[in-house]
């Protein structure tokens, strides 16, 4: 997960070196809209395939029944949302990303690899439900290395259009190092594409809801409010804003990418067991929120001289807006803890209760607080949207928590 981090990072720095804050403006919005077909399948599917096949009740038939109907349903919400943005608002969506290139040529390259994103994401949860961390770990650090040659390959061209494919192209290489795992360890586990059934279809659906409200109130508002912000302030004052979001996404990165590796694994597998879930839940949390403090100590007071490490000179003039990022990054970080449990409950309503709340904050405070703090209305909004799902999490679990 550091690795990743790390290439995350890599990627930023090229972006920025090269382009500049227009250039970390457009990757964060360009990220953003891969995240607009990738998020559902991943937060709804994957994890669906992940908790099954952790289940040490599950029988192998059953596993790999919801396998094949995951493999399905990924490729028809794919579909569906492609239709959905390209003939709702084409130009909204994918205009940004095309100076050089006609909308046609760009999707010509971004939909084949973003089918590649998903079936890798389809493969890997099947070798988290493992918890084979050495062999996930081994797919991951070939994966990066591949993302970060092609990107820099792409961004030395100097195109920005070739650039910002050249990230959707170097995720999609990664399928073929989760194939390599597959074939080696296929004595193991044989997968194999079968007919969907009923009962696979209703297991995933309920996680497919929850990752549905993900998107609609986390990953799509973003990327409206952020187009906003773009209208507002230009390229490079949203650049600004942008780079300390990244900062907060490359750390959120290395722990969310934990929580999928090992956490959420390991809950799913003591889903039948209260005591000992409720036990390693509340280490688990008191155990990141030390780290986490430190951790965002260390960045805080040292955040003229990070920026400009990981990004390019002249991005410290976006230090003045960390304050309230690093803070809500603490909140989101402990949310990310509780809504996990709400998932591998399975409690659908909760979920998107919780995350509809947190959206509310967010879009009510950018929308008062914009005209008096400029920038700094969305990083205030962000710090009480995570301190309001944090809340809002404690009290659905407290039942759980408290007992």
């Amino acid at each position: 997960m550091v690795f990743r981090a790390i290439g995350g990072l890599t990627i930023n720095k090229l972006f920025a070196v090269f382009f500049g804050t227009n250039g970390i403006t457009l990757l964060s919005h360009f990220q953003n809209l891969t995240s607009l077909f990738t998020l559902l399948p991943s937060e709804g599917i994957n994890r669906a395939v992940m908790k099954h096949w952790s289940d040490p009740k599950a029988s192998e038939e059953s596993k790999h029944k919801l396998w094949q109907t995951g493999f399905w349903v990924t490729n028809l919400i794919f579909i569906a949302i492609f239709c959905l943005l390209f003939f709702w608002r084409r130009d909204y969506f994918f205009s940004r990303f095309v100076e050089f290139y006609s909308i046609g040529q760009f999707l010509t390259i971004f939909l084949p690899a973003i089918f590649l994103m998903l079936m890798t994401g389809l493969l890997n949860s099947v070798i988290l439900s493992f918890r084979d961390v050495k062999g996930y770990a081994l797919v991951s650090i070939s994966g990066i290395i591949l993302l970060v040659a092609v990107v820099l390959w792409a961004v030395s061209l100097g195109n920005l259009d070739q650039a910002l494919l050249s990230f959707v192209v170097g995720y999609g290489l990664m399928f073929f190092c989760s194939l390599v795992y597959f074939i080696l360890n296929r004595n193991k586990v044989k997968l194999r594409i079968g007919t969907p059934d009923g009962a696979s279809l209703k297991k995933i659906s309920q996680f497919v809801l929850m990752a549905i409200s993900s998107i609609v109130l986390g990953k799509l508002l973003d990327f409206m409010v952020r187009d906003y912000v773009i209208e507002l302030y230009g390229l490079d004052r949203t650049g600004l804003w942008q780079s300390v979001a990244k900062m907060s996404s490359s750390y959120l990165l290395v722990f969310s990418g934990t929580v999928g590796v090992v956490y959420y694994p390991k809950m799913a597998s003591l889903i039948h067991d209260e005591v000992a879930l409720r036990s390693y839940v509340l280490k688990v949390m008191g155990f990141v929120g030390f780290i986490t403090v430190i951790c965002l100590g260390i960045y805080y007071f040292n955040r003229e001289f990070i920026l400009n490490l990981f990004f390019a000179k002249g991005f410290e003039r976006a230090a003045y807006l960390v304050r309230f990022q690093a803070i809500g990054d603490f909140f989101c970080i402990l949310s990310y803890l509780l809504a996990y449990l709400l998932s591998a409950k399975v409690q659908t309503v909760k979920y998107i209760v919780a995350q509809l709340f947190s959206a509310l904050i967010y879009v009510t405070l950018v929308y008062l607080l914009m005209d008096r703090f400029n920038l700094e209305a969305l990083t205030l909004a962000y710090l009480w949207r995570y301190i309001g799902f944090f809340l809002i999490l404690i009290l659905f679990n407290r039942k759980f928590l408290f007992k």
